[in-house]
């Protein structure tokens, strides 16, 4: 019988044959495994994507809801822009840097000789002529201590008028505004757009309440330049027939009431004070704290970025500090550019008669965009449109 020789192994045919089929299994299953982690990763940055877009909407879109204020700059175009997903788009579309507010805001600040509260108050200043010849009536004495008070700047002004008796309080008004009735005669000259415009004024501020007109001055001067286009030049036409310019909003300031809560105040005095006014004791109502808002899309680099700082009115400790990291809302905001100029992808339309907007946001990550379908309607009413 032969014996078995045990000791005998693989020839090396058999084991280079056994390396090369093994080899192509790795590559084979590594291949698979490759392929689905990149899927994973994709879905899993689509997933982020979508979160970060729906979320960031919501925010904006709840602000809107709830404002009492809005005021917006950004570039305006007829044409809507292309915003690609894994490159930035190069439009050729002319676009145009601007402002956008409501006429009678605008109004204010053009006419307010950097008082806003006492044309709000429907005080209008008086031009020098007009104040000249009111001066004519007075003794030397009278004219030197009233072109005194007429002089002195808005933080010292209250504690001198203070030391005046009603008469005197009574004659530096009259010197400094014209009365409601001259308001009235002036009104009278106006025609078209500018008649118009005068009476929404007046009709607007004329049933303010002290608290409104405070919210309204401190709104105004949040404002960092002059706008140059109404809300009601974004649109035109009626119905299904309406159509819309397209902005591409850079900064946004939105203004809101909610509740105040003492414990995030550093100093309660004001808002005890607040408390305590006739508006507030007769109605039994606690008085509101004034938010305004200030979104920030894109910028010189940091084209990505949403960004969104918060100003509270009397709960200080709520603050934030201005663009830090915990403000950033995203880093994912789409961008593109039109003849050079860096678009942010925050595209707005506006309906101002029917005083609602609808917000488009871009996301760049792979080839995920978030985009809303319908109009946001403002809760408030003459946010976007003056009353008729």
């Amino acid at each position: 019988m032969k014996k078995l020789d045990r000791n005998k192994g693989f020839t090396l045919i058999e084991l280079l044959v056994s390396i090369a089929i093994l080899s192509l299994i790795i590559v084979a299953v590594g291949g698979i495994m490759y392929s689905n982690n990149l899927i994973y990763r994709k879905e899993k940055a689509d997933i982020t994507v979508q979160g970060s877009a729906q979320d960031v909407y919501n925010k904006i879109n709840e602000d809107i809801m709830q404002a009492k204020h809005i005021y917006f700059e950004g570039y305006v175009t007829d044409t809507k822009l292309t915003f690609a997903t894994n490159k930035i788009q190069d439009n050729t579309v002319t676009v145009e840097a601007k402002k956008f507010l409501l006429p009678t805001d605008q109004y204010v600040l053009d006419n307010s000789s950097n008082n806003p509260a006492a044309l709000i108050s429907l005080e209008k200043e008086r031009s020098v002529s007009s104040r000249d010849k009111l001066m004519e009536t007075l003794t030397d004495d009278q004219k030197a201590k009233y072109e005194k008070l007429l002089n002195t700047t808005e933080d010292k002004l209250q504690d001198e008028l203070k030391a005046l008796s009603d008469d005197e309080l009574e004659t530096y008004k009259k010197l400094r505004f014209y009365t409601p009735e001259e308001s009235d005669e002036i009104a009278k000259g106006l025609t078209g757009d500018a008649k118009d415009l005068y009476y929404a004024y007046h009709n607007r501020f004329r049933y303010f309440s002290a608290n409104e007109k405070s919210e309204e001055v401190t709104f105004l001067n949040s404002i960092p330049t002059k706008s140059n286009v109404a809300f009601s030049d974004l649109s035109e036409g009626e119905g299904a027939g309406k159509k819309y310019k397209y902005i591409y909003i850079t900064k946004m300031i939105i203004v809101y009431s909610q509740r105040a809560d003492e414990k995030f105040m550093s100093d309660t005095s004001a808002y005890e004070a607040e408390k305590n006014k006739a508006e507030y004791l007769e109605s039994g109502k606690l008085p509101t704290d004034d938010v305004t808002v200030t979104y920030t899309f894109g910028g010189t680099g940091t084209e990505k970025q949403v960004r969104c700082d918060y100003k509270y009115k009397y709960m200080d400790k709520l603050d934030t500090s201005n663009y830090s990291d915990n403000e950033v809302l995203t880093k994912q905001l789409n961008y593109a550019t039109s003849n050079g100029t860096v678009i942010p992808g925050c595209e707005a339309q506006v309906d101002s008669e029917n005083n609602s907007m609808r917000i488009f946001l871009y996301f760049a990550d792979n080839s995920m965009t978030y985009v809303d379908r319908g109009m946001v309607k403002i809760r408030n009413t003459n946010v976007l449109n003056d009353p008729k």
